[in-house]
């Protein structure tokens, strides 16, 4: 049975390149145009295969739609290893991500969900079995926050560490109340638990401010805060530690996946006992690797 077990979304990323991101009426040439397997959990699935020597380390849950995307993107886990037993084949097409890239690195995504959406809270009640053999589930909001809250309940109840990507951002308003207690570890960025805690996080600490509201407040164990280019930082009731970005191993290309290579690179060192703040050291250094390629899975390599 896998260790890792990721329930969330799967995507085509189809990725514009141009040297600025156009205003409001504006037409611009751009420098040009790629299409990348994506989606926040198939991103986080494929790194964390790609670091275990192993095939079935790690499995993945999720929907596609019955199109031409379905076979290739199996194909595409398959060659690193992804068990697929339970990537599942709905009736809407195949999730979208239209991305755009600026010459800076930085992007603005748009997601039409598709397939993802139609994984339901039963699904997952489906795969009690391959739950709970696992030792760390990780969950993203790309997919219904029922569904993933589902998966989350059923882990905490076999004793599996759960890790929860709060993204695309939401307002707490919008998630089961049940979800965040059954998370052992929330990683947004800032925007995120800005968005989460209705508090500013600007500064580091703000954010630890924000985080310890969730703990306290919402039943959150801990929180690492993504910070970009400032590293990441541990927030527990009653620890925090900062940990900075080590040196670009290559030039910026393209921060798209960057996030999810973190969250990889945190599920598959936790799953092997690493300390949490030592597993932040190493995750840094993985996504610092990402940013040096265009695309997310891609640039993993």
């Amino acid at each position: 049975m896998a260790p890792i077990i990721i329930l969330g979304s799967c995507n085509v990323d189809q990725i514009t390149y141009c040297p600025k991101f156009p205003s409001n009426g504006e037409t611009l040439y751009a420098t040009s145009f790629s299409t990348f397997f994506g989606g926040k959990g198939a991103n986080q699935a494929y790194q964390s295969s790609l670091l275990s020597p192993s095939p079935n380390y790690v499995a993945f849950i999720g929907m596609v739609g019955d199109d031409e995307h379905e076979r290739r993107i199996r194909e595409n886990f398959n060659d690193v290893g992804v068990d697929t037993e339970h990537l599942l084949v709905g009736k809407e097409q195949t999730g979208i991500a239209t991305i755009q890239v600026d010459g800076n690195g930085e992007n603005r995504i748009l997601i039409v969900p598709g397939a993802n959406f139609e994984l339901k809270p039963e699904d997952v009640q489906g795969m009690k079995g391959k739950i709970k053999s696992a030792s760390i589930m990780v969950g993203q909001l790309e997919i219904s926050p029922e569904t993933t809250s589902m998966g989350f309940e059923i882990a905490k109840e076999h004793g599996v560490t759960t890790v929860l990507n709060p993204a695309p951002a939401s307002p707490l308003s919008t998630l089961p109340p049940t979800l965040l207690k059954n998370t052992d570890y929330l990683v947004p960025n800032q925007p995120e638990l800005s968005l989460l805690s209705n508090l500013p996080t600007t500064t580091p600490s703000q954010c630890v401010i924000a985080s310890r509201y969730l703990i306290e407040k919402h039943g959150v164990k801990n929180v690492i805060v993504t910070m970009g280019g400032s590293g990441a930082m541990l927030v527990t009731p009653t620890v925090e530690h900062h940990v900075p970005c080590p040196p670009l191993p290559l030039p910026l290309v393209d921060t798209v996946g960057a996030g999810d290579s973190f969250l990889g690179g945190m599920s598959y060192y936790i799953s092997k006992g690493v300390e949490v703040a030592d597993a932040m050291v190493l995750s840094n250094g993985v996504a610092g690797w990402s940013v040096g390629g265009k695309g997310g899975q891609t640039s993993y390599k």
